[in-house]
């Protein structure tokens, strides 16, 4: 059960604490005083997504923690799973940081929102108004009747296998597609790949290529700079070689005075030993440079090659050329084994929609087993709600096509009134009617469930009078087995509560708070009265109060 929750800096909440009582705990408060705002905080313990306009103070994070009393249910596998610190008293919290950004926590322990979702699945269940248009979703009259009839986890199962079957069809047309696709362009793929073997491409060729054909363009030149470097080096009248071998005679003479001109004599001498090694390589170079047309041609051509088979296949490289040939060869060998793929696919495939369709069947035995159960005791609780000659019709179909459920179409059919035909639930019933069916089958499947708290958010619009009496002693009844939490505009079902808080408006300066207050016996008589009679109250009021307190 619900032992607390503490709400920090949520919507109109600066900070709040509020303990709950086993039994029926009932809420009220005047029209957006914040009671549907404390839910809202609680749904986030559900693992609902939430942003930065829930902040009360844009400045500070959002805190709500809720303390549930887990003793008596059987959740120590859970906590085992997922590494958890097993608590009876346990401690759920979720923060909501300025930037946005969400973290959840178990017993101080951080967990992820899922495992959060799963745990607080297990604890609560919050039911408002808005959720009475669940009747038009197919999946909701679906798990309705799972859940009656037990067999939830088979549906997870069945679920499972759906899964891997979509899946594995997927896969399945991915290949197929990709097959007819290389299948249309074998040809041109073989082409394309014996063009780039046929040019025997190596790495870094195209670049040895541009210099070689770069330097033998420039033949003419370069041996023309070579002959007018060696004719100034060693040749000419004033060849720098002539004039060093003369500066080194000169300083050699004198070397022998002085430290400095010693070294100085080194220098020079050694200059002159690199300045005749030049001289010897430019000789050397310009011999062995030579015009060859021919060359020059075929490395031309090579190169016409390789850049009109990158501009071909958009790349700018050599390198790029042979990755594009490796994939190409990896595209025509794929195509070998996709007959073979897709044979194990088609054999995979057909033996998960087999298992599929069995599991489906079985569902449907078990749905078909449990749905006349189901609508009598939902009929019952709808004939208690004030519903004497109501027709309430479960009625399961099978479809050809499987499902996220099965094969199976489940309606709820309705009619309030004798002689007239049922009808889906959605279309034939009134808001009002509604509301109590909604409520009758809360009330039914709280009798096949091991949740400890049950939430009922306003779904009492639409009902007043000696319908609301009818409603409040089903709600009664519920709580016998667990906790119950009302939020309500009803006196009556206020009346039924065994605990009585009422959530009010705080003005602080210019701003709102929203506050709670648990009732005392005369506090909650008189919250009553307002609540039958409006502002003006009187004695009468305050006795039709405490006798409805005491029925």
């Amino acid at each position: 059960m619900l032992s607390s929750l503490y709400i920090q800096n949520y919507a109109l909440i600066a900070s709040l604490q509020i303990q709950f009582d086993q039994g029926m705990t009932v809420i009220t408060g005047e029209t957006g005083a914040g009671k549907s705002i404390i839910m809202g905080a609680l749904s986030l313990i559900l693992g609902n997504r939430a942003d930065t306009s829930i902040l009360f103070n844009h400045s500070e994070k959002c805190v709500v923690e809720a303390v549930f009393d887990i003793s008596s249910q059987d959740l120590s596998s859970f906590f085992e799973e997922n590494n958890l610190d097993y608590q009876e008293s346990t401690v759920v919290r979720r923060e909501i940081a300025v930037s946005g950004k969400s973290r959840a926590f178990i017993n101080d322990t951080p967990v992820t929102l899922p495992i959060l979702k799963e745990f607080a699945s297990q604890l609560i269940d919050i039911h408002s108004q808005h959720q009475n248009l669940l009747f038009q979703n197919a999946d909701f009259r679906t798990d309705v009747v799972d859940f009656y009839a037990g067999i939830r986890n088979e549906v997870v199962n069945y679920q499972s296998v759906l899964e891997k079957m979509k899946t594995c069809e997927k896969h399945l047309d991915d290949l197929r597609n990709a097959q007819k696709a290389r299948a249309e362009k074998q040809d041109f793929l073989q082409f394309v790949y014996n063009e780039l073997e046929q040019a025997r491409l190596q790495e870094n060729e195209q670049e040895e290529l541009e210099q070689n054909v770069d330097f033998l363009t420039h033949t003419e030149t370069i041996k023309a700079n070579l002959f007018q470097i060696s004719q100034l080096l060693s040749e000419s009248d004033n060849a720098a070689l002539n004039a060093l071998r003369d500066a080194k005679s000169l300083s050699s003479e004198i070397s022998l005075y002085r430290s400095d001109i010693e070294e100085l004599n080194s220098r020079i001498e050694s200059n002159y030993i690199d300045l005749k090694d030049i001289v010897s390589d430019v000789s050397s170079l310009s011999d062995k440079i030579e015009f060859a047309p021919d060359e020059l041609e075929r490395m031309r051509q090579r190169l016409d090659l390789l850049y009109g088979l990158e501009q071909k296949h958009h790349v700018t490289s050599v390198a790029q050329l042979i990755e594009k040939k490796i994939a190409v060869l990896e595209e025509i060998t794929a195509y070998s084994t996709d007959e073979q793929s897709v044979s194990t696919l088609e054999a995979e495939l057909q033996q998960l929609r087999t298992s599929a369709l069995t599991m489906a069947q079985k569902l449907h035995k078990e749905r078909i087993s449990a749905a006349k159960g189901l609508q009598n005791d939902i009929l019952k609780n709808i004939v208690l709600l004030g519903m004497p000659d109501a027709q309430f019709v479960i009625n399961i179909e099978q479809r050809d096509i499987l499902n996220n459920f099965g094969i199976d179409d489940i309606q709820f059919l309705f009619s309030a009134n004798k002689g007239v035909p049922v009808a889906p639930l959605e279309k034939s019933a009134s808001g009002g009617e509604i509301s109590r069916i909604m409520l009758s089958v809360k009330s039914t499947l709280s009798d096949h469930s091991v949740l400890p708290t049950v939430v009922f958010d306003e779904i009492d619009v639409g009902i007043s009078g000696e319908m609301a009496g009818k409603v409040a002693a089903l709600m009664k009844q519920m709580a016998q087995k667990r906790q119950l939490l009302v939020i309500t505009h009803l006196p009556q079902i206020a009346a039924t509560g065994t605990s009585h808080y009422q959530v009010f408006k705080d003005n602080v300066g210019d701003t709102s708070h929203t506050q709670v207050k648990k009732l005392s016996a005369n506090e909650r008589i008189v919250e009553i009265a307002k609540m039958m009679s409006g502002a003006k109250w009187g004695d009468s009021a305050l006795k039709a109060a405490q006798e409805l307190i005491e029925q």
